[in-house]
């Protein structure tokens, strides 16, 4: 091989190297390390579902109900527990023929504040732990 030809392959080689590392690190920084793939939905049902239900298991349906009228409420400015009275707008986690103790309650809306509405979770844990909740 001739010296021109030779160098002309080596420059050749280089440059497709160094397209290959562009494009490499291209596609790396397309998809950033610890960007969460789960929906809000899907990271509050994991949680959701494995709480100890008294005798049946609500739907997913039913439990994906409550968080935005849990996080409606507290941007209105409701305690949690004027979410969970009994005697309003009764959004304590219960169905037909499921439901939650309290602490398990409580465990269930600290989770969907920290998915749905994050901004409440200061409020929320703060009147949990003034009401012996945590």
């Amino acid at each position: 091989m001739t010296r021109t030809a030779m160098l002309l392959a080596v420059a050749l080689l280089a440059s497709l190297t160094a397209c290959g590392s562009r494009d490499d690190a291209r596609h790396h920084d397309a998809h950033p390390k610890g960007t969460p793939t789960a929906s809000k939905e899907d990271r509050y049902l994991k949680a959701a579902r494995d709480m100890p239900y008294a005798e049946g298991k609500p739907t997913d349906q039913e439990l994906l109900d409550f968080p935005p009228k849990w996080c409606n409420g507290l941007t209105q400015g409701h305690s949690v527990g004027d979410l969970f009275d009994l005697h309003g707008d009764d959004l304590y986690p219960a169905g037909q023929h499921w439901g939650l103790k309290q602490a398990d309650a409580n465990e269930l809306l600290v989770t969907a504040v920290n998915v749905y509405c994050p901004d409440h979770w200061k409020q929320v844990t703060q009147d949990l732990r003034s009401n012996g909740g945590l």
